[in-house]
């Protein structure tokens, strides 16, 4: 991924600089977002796991279309991710799955089962470029912006991005694997405080 892998300390150093910037009335995600990550969290590790993370984060459950500080998600991912990278070959490896897993939920929902029917059999471009919507859906802050290179390669731009550069990363070759491609690579890397840019192609 473009990366040697880094430890635990620094993507929970990573996520604690991220939190730095966060305005908890301004900065808020969705319900249905977190309960996906913690249903992530369930099939990555284990109803233990999320028994603490919730605890963490002071609540007994989230409603889907009701808005949450960003925060909340910061105390998930910082109790989850050490146990995380014990279990899936390090804290980067977390990362990523966990953001494979997060555009599961978003390919089983409406939008993204509509979009995969227009993909299938075609070309990974529509799943991709729906990317940014699906951000606007999900988060009420930052914006994300989809660059072709070529016929298969791009850049995905995200700005104020509070998660972490493995999590886009798994993110986006998720997607391009739902929509069928072959031979999937994604770099991300920070470009700024809260931005991001990854660079993803297929063959």
């Amino acid at each position: 991924m473009g990366r040697t892998g880094q430890s635990v300390e620094f993507w929970l150093e990573d996520l604690a600089r991220r939190r730095t910037f966060l305005k908890p009335e301004e900065h808020t995600i969705r319900g249905f977002f977190f309960n996906g990550v913690l249903e992530n969290l369930r099939t990555l590790g284990d109803e233990a796991l999320v028994g603490r993370c919730l605890e963490a984060c002071g609540q007994e459950r989230f409603m889907d279309f009701f808005s949450y500080s960003t925060d909340l998600m910061f105390l998930i991912l910082s109790t989850a991710l050490p146990t995380l990278a014990e279990r899936h070959g390090g804290a980067e490896a977390a990362l990523r799955e966990i953001g494979r897993q997060a555009s599961t939920d978003f390919l089983a929902s409406v939008a993204g089962r509509a979009m995969l029917l227009l993909a299938r059999g075609r070309s990974p471009k529509p799943l991709i470029s729906s990317l940014p919507a699906a951000f606007r859906v999900a988060m009420s802050y930052g914006s994300a912006q989809v660059e072709w290179l070529g016929p298969r390669q791009g850049l995905l731009s995200a700005q104020g991005s509070f998660m972490s550069p493995p999590f886009i990363e798994g993110l986006v070759l998720k997607v391009l694997e739902a929509a069928g491609a072959r031979g999937t690579q994604a770099t991300a890397r920070p470009t700024g405080a809260l931005d991001i840019v990854c660079e993803f192609s297929w063959e």
